[in-house]
């Protein structure tokens, strides 16, 4: 059985992925003081381009490792980008999952009337034991189903339909789920241990809004430009 965790429901606020143009729809709304923290200034200088799934996506810094998903989860596709790491414990990293959702029970996000969101949503948390989800909008014309974990989740050992026992869980997470353009389907998570910081929760947030598909031609082109500042230093070295 698997669990997530996160112990700052104040994440719900994720004021920095809302466009006025459009509504957000939420199962359960962070507290009254989230919303009110001052803001976290986020810089993302680093564009990380996956040449094996076809992505780019702006980064708070180059990951100091890339690891394939499945080295987490037996059964998911995607890569695991590592910004800090202890060792084999992984401190701080987005997970970037591929084929994330059944494009069958997920329906078009951005096609949703409020009384469907609110059922989509409320079934979603009921399943995964979030403390909190919501609808948010990634820009003006996409959204994406944005949330938190929780700490402690109730369960049902006995499978009777009565809560049994509280399972605990030692990590924090923040989970994002939407389509592109194309119509790939992206599951996104945010690890930060042992304590989930205000600073990597603002790079997450405003990380995932510029996630893009990529064409072979740019991958191309992204290889090339590698393989010459590759050669270019191997010259530099020869000349001294």
């Amino acid at each position: 059985m698997r669990f997530y965790s996160y112990a700052a429901a104040a994440a719900l606020g994720a004021a920095i992925l809302m466009t006025p143009a459009m509504p957000a729809f939420a199962a359960e709304q962070a507290p009254a003081a989230a919303t009110q923290a001052a803001p976290v200034q986020v810089t993302l200088p680093y564009t990380y381009t996956s040449q094996q799934y076809g992505y780019t996506i702006q980064c708070p810094q180059k990951p100091v490792g890339v690891i394939p998903a499945s080295a987490l989860y037996e059964d998911k596709k995607g890569e695991v980008l590592i910004f800090d790491n202890d060792g084999y414990n992984i401190k701080y990293a987005w997970v970037v999952l591929t084929d994330a959702f059944d494009n069958k029970n997920v329906p078009d996000l951005n096609k949703l009337k409020e009384s469907e969101a609110e059922k989509l949503l409320s079934g979603i948390m009921g399943s995964n034991g979030y403390e909190g989800i919501m609808l948010v909008n990634l820009n003006a014309k996409n959204k994406a189903i944005y949330a938190v974990t929780a700490k402690e989740v109730e369960i049902d050992e006995d499978g009777d339909g009565k809560v049994d026992g509280v399972a605990k869980a030692d990590t924090q997470m923040a989970v994002a789920f939407f389509r592109t353009e194309k119509g790939n389907r992206y599951g996104v998570e945010l690890i930060d241990n042992p304590d989930l910081r205000a600073s990597s929760l603002a790079a997450f947030q405003k990380g995932i809004t510029t996630l893009k598909d990529v064409d072979s031609k740019q991958l191309a082109n992204s290889k090339d430009k590698k393989a010459n500042t590759k050669s270019s230093k191997k010259d530099k070295k020869s000349k001294k």
